[in-house]
């Protein structure tokens, strides 16, 4: 994060993984790693790593050069079918070669992967988790699991946040993607914050947050969420504790004139956290989000006076 320890600076200071090479992007190789470059050299303080697909990092090293610092990577794994941690395991062994091809160009941080839905209810998830995270540890310096949101989530929800817990690793919630189902409502979001902060899991969002403020999409037809609502909420259960039922508001919010960013402090409705608060919230707990684009989120910033 900045040096300079303002609400403003903690709030936005590396929130943004840029994901240009995915939906509704979907950049071709070159394209993302020019839209990486350029949104360094436009907010370098905004920017944090280029995200990845695992079977795309051979196409990633032929775009890349020599880098006085190195890229910073969170790479999308998708290990084969099968027995998840087992397949995992064996995966991760291949992975250890496209670091090597990397080296002096990109390094990897943080594996992003899914908890498949067809374990979520297996007594032995805890220690499928533990062994995931053992497997991708030894490359990554974090793990973060995408946790499922179908099917009784309000039971699974708390089972797969548990594991992670138990492993160490960080978790992972998805906020959209190009169909409607693939929208959590705002209580799942707000209930997936609250047990993430009570439980200290760090965190970070992806997919559909292009725009600072929860609004209506004609495509898909859906209200997709904002980037100021998901971290705001997050910072407030971190930061104030605040609870299911007004982390929903928040998450659910439609009104960007309620919302306030400036150098002191930031502001939803009467609820207010300073720049000390904000920092504790985004260094150890919410890490940021993925987007396909960065030039939107900080055109709407501008636009609303908070850049």
């Amino acid at each position: 994060m900045q040096s300079e320890s303002t609400a403003r600076t903690a709030f936005l200071s590396g929130l943004i993984d840029y994901a240009g090479l995915f939906p509704p992007e979907s950049r071709d190789m070159a394209g993302a790693v020019t839209g990486y470059r350029d949104a360094r050299a436009l907010q370098s303080w905004m920017v944090d790593r280029f995200i990845c697909p695992d079977r795309r990092l051979e196409e990633l090293a032929a775009h890349l050069d020599a880098e006085p610092d190195p890229w910073p990577l969170s790479v999308v794994v998708t290990p084969p079918s099968g027995v998840w941690s087992k397949t995992v395991a064996d995966y991760a062994r291949s992975l250890e070669v496209d670091a090597l091809a990397l080296r002096d160009r990109a390094r990897f941080d943080v594996a992003e992967i899914k908890i498949p839905p067809e374990v979520v209810g297996d007594p032995a998830l805890a220690a499928m988790v533990s062994s995931v995270r053992s497997s991708l540890g030894a490359l990554f310096d974090t793990v973060l699991f995408e946790v499922a949101l179908t099917g009784d989530w309000v039971a699974d929800l708390p089972t797969q946040l548990r594991a992670i817990q138990e492993a160490q690793a960080g978790a992972k919630i998805r906020c959209g993607g190009l169909a409607v189902e693939d929208f959590p409502a705002p209580e799942q979001v707000a209930t997936f914050i609250a047990l993430a902060a009570g439980a200290g899991i760090p965190f970070k969002a992806t997919a559909g947050l292009h725009h600072p403020v929860r609004h209506w999409a004609c495509e898909p037809g859906v209200k997709r969420h904002g980037f100021l609502n998901i971290t705001g909420a997050a910072v407030f259960a971190q930061a104030l504790g605040m609870e299911v039922p007004e982390l929903t508001e928040v998450i659910a919010e439609e009104d960007p004139a309620v919302f306030e960013l400036t150098d002191l402090a930031f502001r939803w409705r009467h609820r207010a956290v300073t720049a000390t608060e904000i920092q504790r919230a985004r260094t150890g707990f919410m890490l940021g989000y993925g987007s396909c684009s960065f030039t939107e989120p900080v055109a709407d910033l501008v636009e609303m006076g908070m850049l």
